[in-house]
Formats: C-alpha cells, sequence, structure tokens
C-alpha cells in the first residue's frame, strides 16, 4: 500500500482512477515508483496512461510543497480489448493474425474475428484452428502479450502435366514379377501369359493427353489459372510406328516382343523355339529370343535384346542385350560355375547353383541361390521384391546396391562373401577425374578472368574490339563449362554418399556365422548367427543392427 494513494476501479466508465492527498504523502511521489503501486495491486490489468501518471505525480508534489489540502485526482488508467490487426502478403497468399492480449477487457471470438478477416478481404484458406489457438493463449496471457500466426493460405496454382507415354502391354520382367492366377488362389509361375509376344500391328502404348493442372486461389479468393500441359512429341523405338489416323497410338510393325523403357515402346523381333539343344543348335540373334522348354548343357543363346526361357537352363551360356528371364531354375556344375548368365539389363531366374552372372542392373533369385559367382550393378533380392524371403549361402557377390534375402549364409557356417567394392572403386576413379579436370579448369578460368580485367581496363582500338568480343564469349562458355563440371562434381559427390548408404545386407530371417561383407579394406565377418538384421556402413565402418 502507498500511504496517500487511493485507487478506485469505475466499471461503468471502465476506467481507474487514483486520488491523492498530498498531506499524506511520504517523500516525492514518482511515476515509476506510482506505476509500480498499481501493478503490485488488484488493478494491475488495467492499461497504463504513463503520461497521465507523469501529470498526476507532477500535481501532487507541487500540492505538497504548496502545503495544499485538496486532493488531486486523475484518470492513470483503462480498459482496453484485445487488440486484433490483420495483415495480409504482398501476393495474396496468405494472411497473418496478431491478437494482444487484453488489458481488463474481452477478447473476440471467432466469429467476430472471421467477420473481421472478411471485411479485411480475406475469404478463403482460413484455419478455423489456428485462429481458436490465438484465441485461447491471448484469453490466458498477460496483459499486452502478442501473439501471430499465419491464419489463411492459398493454394498455389499447380500447372499440367505434359503428354506421356502408356505402355498398354507390360515388361516380360515385369510380369514375371506378377505371375499368372492359376485358380484356387495360386499362381503358376511358368505362364507368362500371351502378350510376351504381340502380332505387327497390335496397339503397344499410347500417349496419354496433358493434364490441365489445378486451378488455384489466393486468400482473397481469386482463381489462379494454371498452365495446361504440352504435348511430347511421340518417340518411336525399333519396330514400332503411330497407327494411321490415330497419332496417339503407337503399334508393333513386327511380331515380337514388346519392351517399354526410358519413355520408350520398343519391340524386338523374337525368335521363338520349343528348346535350345543339339537338336537346334546354338542361337545368336539379333532380336529378342523366346524359349519354351529347357535350354540343355553347353548350348550357347545370344541376343540383343531379352531372352525369356520358360524351362530350365543347365551348364548353358546365356547372354542378352537386355533382360534374362528363366522362369525355372539353371544350374552348372558346382565349384566350375560353369552356366553363365550375362545381361546387360535386369537377371531373373526361379533358383540357381553352380551359377556366373553378370547383371548390368538387378538380379532377382525367386527361391535359392548357392555356391555361385555373382558380378551385379544394382541390387541382389533372393525372394520375393516386396520381402525377400529366400536362401542365399556359399557364393561370392559383388554387388552395387542392397543384399536382401531371407537366410544369408548357411548353418554350416560355408564361405559367403559380398563385396562392395567394385561399385565405389568406379565413383572414386570418375571423381578424382572430375576433381582433376575441375581444378583445372578453375585455375585457367581464374587466369583468364584477371587478364580480361586488364585488358577491359585500357583502351581498346576499334580495329581490335571483335577480337576481344570473341574472347569476351570464350570466357563465358569456359565459366558456363566450369558451372557444368561443378554439378556433376556435386552430383558425383552424393552418388558416393548413397553408394554407401545402400550397400547394406539384409536378412529377414537369419543371418549365420561364416558371412563375410567388405568394401575395400572395410572388413566384416559374423562370428555367430544372428536372427533379423543389417549390416549397414555406419560412420565408415560396416555395423550390425537387429531388425525390430
Amino acid at each position: 500500500m502507498m500511504k496517500g494513494v487511493t485507487l478506485t476501479a469505475n466499471s461503468s466508465t471502465k476506467q481507474l482512477t487514483a486520488t491523492v492527498d498530498p498531506l499524506l504523502l511520504e517523500g516525492e511521489l514518482k511515476p515509476a515508483s506510482l506505476e509500480a503501486y498499481v501493478m503490485s495491486s488488484e488493478h494491475n490489468s488495467y492499461f497504463m496512461l504513463t503520461n497521465a501518471i507523469a501529470s498526476l505525480c507532477e500535481k501532487a508534489n507541487a500540492a505538497k510543497l504548496s502545503q495544499s489540502v485538496e486532493e488531486q485526482k486523475i484518470v492513470i488508467g483503462e480498459v482496453r480489448d484485445a487488440a486484433i490487426s490483420i495483415e495480409i502478403a504482398d501476393d495474396k497468399m496468405s494472411a497473418q493474425l496478431t491478437i494482444e492480449a487484453p488489458y481488463s477487457g474481452s477478447v473476440p471470438s471467432y466469429e467476430n474475428i472471421l467477420a473481421l478477416l472478411n471485411q479485411q478481404g480475406v475469404t478463403r484458406g482460413i484455419s478455423k484452428k489456428r485462429v481458436i489457438s490465438l484465441i485461447e493463449q491471448a484469453s490466458t496471457a498477460p496483459s499486452g502479450a502478442e501473439f501471430t500466426n499465419d491464419v489463411a493460405k492459398g493454394l498455389p496454382s499447380r500447372d499440367g502435366k505434359p503428354s506421356y507415354i502408356k505402355p498398354l502391354v507390360p515388361n516380360a520382367l515385369d510380369r514375371i514379377l506378377q505371375p499368372q492366377d492359376a485358380g484356387d488362389d495360386k499362381v503358376d509361375m511358368r505362364n507368362l501369359g500371351d502378350i510376351l509376344c504381340v502380332p505387327a500391328k497390335t496397339p503397344v502404348a499410347r500417349r496419354q493427353a496433358p493434364s490441365k493442372g489445378r486451378i488455384g486461389y489466393n486468400v482473397a479468393g481469386e482463381a489462379l489459372t494454371p498452365e495446361a500441359g504440352e504435348w511430347k512429341e511421340v518417340k518411336l523405338g525399333h519396330n514400332t510406328t503411330l497407327k494411321p489416323q490415330d497419332e496417339n497410338t503407337i503399334i508393333a510393325t513386327v511380331t515380337g516382343q514388346p519392351k517399354f523403357e526410358n519413355g520408350v515402346m520398343c519391340v524386338d523381333d523374337t525368335f521363338q523355339t520349343k528348346g535350345v539343344n543339339v537338336g537346334t543348335g546354338n542361337i545368336n540373334y539379333e532380336g529378342a529370343v523366346l524359349v519354351n522348354g529347357d535350354v540343355t548343357e553347353s548350348m550357347q543363346v545370344i541376343a540383343k535384346g531379352d531372352v525369356t526361357i520358360n524351362g530350365f537352363v543347365e551348364s548353358a551360356t546365356i547372354r542378352a542385350g537386355g533382360d534374362i528371364i528363366i522362369t525355372e531354375g539353371a544350374m552348372g556344375k558346382m565349384n566350375e560355375e560353369d552356366c553363365q548368365l550375362i545381361a546387360k539389363g535386369s537377371v531373373f531366374v526361379q533358383h540357381g547353383q553352380g551359377l556366373n552372372i553378370t547383371a548390368g542392373k538387378n538380379l532377382n533369385v525367386r527361391k535359392q541361390l548357392a555356391y555361385s559367382k555373382v558380378k551385379c550393378q544394382g541390387k541382389v533380392t533372393i525372394g520375393d521384391p516386396e520381402k525377400p524371403q529366400g536362401n542365399l549361402f556359399a557364393s561370392e557377390i559383388h554387388c552395387g546396391n542392397t543384399l536382401a534375402a531371407g537366410t544369408v549364409g548357411a548353418i554350416s557356417g560355408s564361405a559367403l562373401i559380398i563385396d562392395f567394392s567394385d561399385g565405389i572403386n568406379q565413383l572414386n576413379t570418375r571423381y578424382d577425374a572430375i576433381l582433376t579436370s575441375l581444378k583445372q579448369l578453375r585455375e585457367n578460368n581464374f587466369d583468364h578472368e584477371v587478364k580480361l580485367r586488364e585488358i577491359h581496363s585500357r583502351h581498346i582500338p576499334n580495329s581490335l574490339l571483335n577480337q576481344v568480343e570473341k574472347i569476351d564469349s570464350a570466357f563465358e562458355s569456359e565459366k558456363h563449362l566450369l558451372k557444368w563440371l561443378e554439378d556433376i562434381e556435386a552430383e558425383m559427390r552424393q552418388a558416393k554418399i548413397d553408394y554407401e548408404v545402400n550397400a547394406r545386407v539384409v536378412a529377414n530371417k537369419e543371418l549365420f556365422h561364416g558371412v563375410s561383407v567388405k568394401q575395400n579394406k572395410r572388413n566384416w565377418r559374423s562370428e555367430k548367427d544372428y536372427k533379423r538384421s543389417v549390416v549397414r556402413l555406419v560412420g565408415g565402418k560396416w555395423t550390425y543392427e537387429p531388425l525390430v
């Protein structure tokens, strides 16, 4: 309590009045002391009128000096409702609401604020949840506290996507990963259906129309018109053409095997045979090869396209410019790996033993792989690609991406080597070459820039202006080349990081002892049996982690 000062609140006028009796004052009345007294009283939620407080103190002190008995009275505080401010972004894509907590006053309701937003031109994209949150914060906060948030957001328009080519028939490899229904909830892994080969004039792909895009809006409710997608020219692969009177449909010009890759549909002229043996001789074909039977010992099947074998392969050589698909198994002599499967694309086989596999993309063995050598630049999957449960043991695997299986290794502890060195070595070699070129180009570019500045700082005769312009143009081209090379360097650096992230072994069932995982000098060996687990590089070291 401050002697000589009385505070009176008037609910009808919503004002706080201070009355000072000069005769009762002890010492000089200072504005800071009076305001501190008010803030410590029950009236601390009023808005303080600092000028009025200063005026009251001045009058009260003067009255005391003159020994006046007249009380000094003045309004020093008032009730103020919550202050509301709305700020709309220049592009009208957002609106910001600020609420200042009231001084003994009230906070407006959601309906009041919504009406105020509408008055300010904010009609769409309003978040009721955010507005109510600000109201609740301001209702319980100390007087004068401010709370701000975006309470309305527009929806940007989305430009339409261009036209694209949609295949009407699946690739053979895609189809084998989704085998045909054989009834009774079973699938027939040998049945690839009737669309592996299509007759001439069969539609194999269609250009889909570009999309119109998504209409957007701003907080003022104005529509934002998108750019419609454009029609892209149809790129025709070999043995295909556009259907007469229909520029959007692609048809085969020969009977063959369709293949859709990188947005282009091709049809490989396909050689079909019921088997490959000493009676048929070896096959070397410019297109695709479809074998509806077995490939027997020592035979060769070579094709520039895909090779699909609806049968078994025994100690033979299969070489494809595309994918190799073997719907049954493949087997070579144990420890000789005399059954060779070499593909620039991916390799699929039901099960394998004694194989020597080279795959430019991925390898998928559906059931089991043993006593084999593999060089694969992509993923190695033993089992169903969605959740591999197959078995892998007693093999040497050189892998360029994740290896996943159900069981990795064997209970006998037979050696299984999984090596991720080749891919990172290739990346390092390419990265070092790019860094060397980049360093040299940076030095040259710096020297050229210094010399050009020197040239331009001098008087250039008219007879030499044309040559200087050519030098300037060459320098700009060099800068573009430098930027391009810097982008390539960044991509390669990221590729090295991604490679190490993907270099891992996943065992969905068990990982047995005797499994070695390596990348150059970084080695890991399982000394015991593990349940479901993953082996990955963490901080440059191989680390075992249980799969949860």
